[in-house]
């Protein structure tokens, strides 16, 4: 299981938990955030949300895994990007990671980034960055325990280039979770978590890439859960009224 605290101002400590079959009371926090539970549950208190996730099947050949994801949006681009001569690095570029992270973040208007950083800076999982020519394209960090790894976050410099280089950054982020899957599946895990996904057809909706870039490796779609839990009543409004000003 792992767990970071987060603190929010001076006044607020938040819990991100993750690895946990179902929610638990916790102390020392004014709110408490479980991720990626695969169980269904009613827990007085816990406000539970349906995560749509795919999952990949480890315990399959990798030749099967590797027939099962989409030949033309998938596999000709790792091929692609293989042969420009891409490379992937494990744990390495952690603080040039975390920069291009924000900043992608904040040009996408990805919120809530800053879990994924706390960890990220911490080092508590993998980050898996792709480079050519010595320059970082960009990086894909993932999460696991004894049974199962989870992409959490990804980035690339994929809105600074022009589009020639965009292509080959597109090839270079499918690598990216090749090469964490292969990776999973050599320290025998049992599965691999694509990171959720907004369900959608809509073409317009700026959340169908990402819909259909994860579900183009091939996983099966699942549904996991998120529970929240309030232990202060002024975090919770803090929340509310935070929300509001965002949008």
């Amino acid at each position: 299981m792992l767990e970071i605290t987060i603190n929010r101002l001076v006044f607020f400590r938040k819990k991100h938990i993750w690895f946990s079959e179902v929610p638990f009371d916790v102390s020392g926090c004014h709110a408490v955030f479980f991720h990626a539970c695969r169980q269904l549950v009613e827990i007085p208190g816990f406000v539970r949300s349906d995560r749509p996730t795919f999952i990949i099947d480890l315990t399959r050949p990798m030749d099967e895994i590797w027939k099962k994801m989409d030949q033309k949006s998938c596999r000709y681009f790792i091929k692609k990007a293989e042969k420009a001569g891409i490379e992937i690095e494990e744990n390495s570029h952690f603080e040039t990671f975390s920069l291009l992270l924000k900043d992608f973040a904040k040009k996408k208007q990805i919120q809530h980034v800053q879990e994924s950083i706390k960890i990220l800076r911490m080092q508590l999982g993998t980050l898996f960055v792709a480079k050519l020519e010595n320059k970082l394209l960009g990086g894909a960090f993932t999460i696991n325990n004894d049974a199962r790894m989870i992409w959490l976050i990804g980035s690339s410099k994929r809105l600074e280039v022009d589009k020639e280089m965009a292509n080959l950054i597109s090839g270079a982020n499918r690598l990216l979770i090749w090469t964490a899957i292969k990776k999973a599946k050599e320290m025998g895990l049992l599965e691999f978590d694509l990171g959720g996904y907004h369900l959608t057809e809509d073409k317009n909706d700026p959340r169908y890439g990402i819909y259909t870039f994860k579900k183009a490796f091939g996983g099966a779609p699942v549904i996991h859960y998120a529970y929240t839990k309030y232990y202060s009543v002024f975090y919770k409004i803090f929340k509310q009224l935070l929300k509001k000003f965002v949008r």
